[in-house]
């Protein structure tokens, strides 16, 4: 029994940290254990072992994910019908806490919300205040999902009362059911609701930061923009300092949701922060409608580059409509400019270290397309910054070049390529102070060595020195 009882309980944010192979041998050796543990000789052991076998379906990596929930399922039901809960009713809560978590994820969030609901009833007064706060948590998430918010509300008041604030883990346990809770008072759909929203957010993220708890910072900032944009819609005097501190939340998420660390986390804060930006700009009152636009639809682009239609089709359709308003609403102001172009133009308008950091976004981005599609939006971005005055055109290269030069040798060489055949492609006048932007940054941004590679390569291409 006590192999059984140090097993942890699972909560909406645990999980296994194996990779897909070291997940599948974890299963192979836990079912060879299991037929090798006779029921009849070693009940809890049997139980013990088939519990953990089926965390370790549910949280395996495969093609068929609900195959791996139904086996998980067959898993669970087997330990729930050795751990009796009337004498052992903490190994059977977490039978039902894990059982619940996978009939959520295969969508029968009812039977989920019994199974939370029967768990947590078990585990009172059994001194384990952290696992009934992780599973009073899932029955929030799940009455949420339910449209019950309320019920999710008073399921994390429960658990907020439980949590160990002496412990990393009770904290950051702490710190995501008042996620839970803020998302459930941001469904209410009222004003109260989402200014309460905000405050549980804001008070999470005086406990949690970027550092030792990442994921959660993360959530709760992409949590209070969602909110905040809301409650602009319903506070108009108050709309812009909301909505610009919503793209702010929305940026500082994105420290952590990378493009290739969380793919589908980045391209629905982009799209976020997106609307942040067009509904500021787009207001009666909006400053810098322009700048703010040229913001927005970069974010957009994001978007649908990162998001594949044929998994994320609503996300992505949404992300596309939102893309060609924010397009809509440029041309109203008068510009027949280009993507690539309002590109050029916002990180001309933008501070050094945003300009780099964006433009690192999406070069990055382009140089992992396949050819000639590569060629080609390089090319096309190269000529936008290249149409420019003189200033523009050095500090973009200067960021350009400064970027490259980081990345692997055939990138470098892919973009100095399409940066020759920018200005190739330009008139006498435009090429004169392209060539010399370029020449003047690659002596504000390499060193001896590296000018030495740059203009030698370009040398070989044909290009002169002005």
């Amino acid at each position: 029994m006590e192999e059984v009882d140090r097993i942890p309980v699972p909560t909406e944010h645990a999980g296994l940290q194996e990779g897909p192979l070291d997940r599948a041998a974890s299963v192979a050796q836990l079912e060879r254990q299991l037929a090798a543990t006779p029921r009849a000789i070693y009940p809890y052991q049997h139980a013990g072992l088939a519990y953990r076998l089926g965390l370790a379906y549910a949280e395996s990596a495969g093609t068929h994910p609900a195959e791996g929930l139904r086996k998980a399922l067959a898993c669970y039901d087997l330990a729930a019908s050795i751990f009796d809960p009337r004498f052992d009713p903490v190994p059977h809560a977490r039978v039902l806490n894990a059982a619940g978590a996978v009939h959520r994820a295969l969508g029968d969030r009812k039977a989920a919300a019994a199974l939370f609901e029967k768990s947590a009833q078990l585990l009172e007064g059994r001194d384990r205040d952290d696992e009934r706060a992780g599973v009073l948590n899932n029955l929030g998430l799940v009455s949420m999902e339910l449209g019950e918010p309320e019920r999710a509300v008073e399921a994390c008041d429960q658990a907020l009362a439980l949590f160990d604030p002496t412990s990393s883990e009770g904290i950051r346990g702490w710190a995501a059911t008042m996620h839970t809770r803020g998302m459930a008072q941001a469904a209410l759909g009222t004003e109260a609701g989402l200014v309460a929203a905000l405050h549980d957010y804001e008070q999470a993220l005086g406990v949690v930061g970027p550092t030792e708890a990442p994921y959660h910072f993360a959530i709760l900032q992409q949590a209070a923009g969602v909110a905040g944009v809301a409650l602009a819609g319903i506070r108009p005097d108050q709309a812009d300092r909301l909505l610009a501190a919503a793209a702010r939340a929305f940026e500082e998420a994105l420290t952590v949701f990378t493009r290739s660390g969380f793919p589908y986390q980045y391209a629905l804060a982009k799209n976020n922060m997106g609307l942040a930006l067009l509904r500021r700009a787009t207001r009666p009152d909006g400053e810098g409608a322009i700048e703010g636009l040229r913001w927005a639809l970069a974010c957009f682009e994001e978007t649908v580059a990162v998001l594949d239609p044929r998994v994320y089709r609503a996300e992505w359709e949404q992300g596309y409509t939102n893309l060609e308003r924010t397009q809509a609403e440029l041309a109203g102001h008068g510009s027949t400019a280009s993507r690539a172009e309002h590109f050029a133009a916002l990180l001309a308008a933008s501070p050094e270290d945003l300009r780099v950091q964006m433009l690192r976004e999406r070069l990055t981005r382009l140089l992992m397309l396949p050819e000639p599609q590569r060629h080609a939006s390089l090319l096309e971005l190269a000529v936008a910054s290249a149409r420019a005055d003189f200033d523009a055109v050095r500090s973009y290269i200067t960021a350009e070049l400064g970027i490259l030069m980081e990345m692997p040798r055939p990138d470098l060489q892919t973009g100095l390529q399409a940066r020759f055949d920018a200005h190739r492609s330009l008139d006498d006048t435009e090429r004169e102070i392209a060539d010399r932007g370029l020449d003047q940054a690659i002596g504000d941004a390499l060193v001896g060595p590296q000018k030495i590679y740059v203009r030698d390569f370009l040398y070989g291409l044909g290009w002169e020195r002005p």
